[in-house]
């Protein structure tokens, strides 16, 4: 048996004619123990995401997304250690 307990906050403010642009923000943490004999206490994975968009059609969106994600009390011996993502990420979706 294991125990993940994950906690994820997301606030959006939309403005502009007919709601066609946003920003928001999110938080998202996961803390638990991994299966494995190397993990004899629990890791945590933390990700905040800023976040702003544009709907100029209704069914077509584009996003911009800055992310930030960390790895915390990894083991040493684990590939995860000390890890972190920090990047920005640009979007396109279509939807039907």
């Amino acid at each position: 048996d294991r125990k993940w307990n994950q906690l994820a906050v997301e606030g959006l403010y939309r403005f502009a004619a007919n709601e066609q642009l946003y920003i928001g923000g999110r938080y998202i943490s996961a803390k638990g123990r991994p299966q494995g004999a190397a993990f004899t206490q629990d890791v945590t994975i933390n990700r905040t995401a800023f976040v702003a968009g544009w709907f100029p059609t209704k069914n077509l969106l584009l996003k911009g997304e800055i992310v930030n994600q960390k790895y915390l009390d990894f083991p040493a011996s684990d590939i995860k250690s000390e890890g972190k993502f920090n990047g920005f990420m640009v979007e396109a979706v279509i939807g039907f």
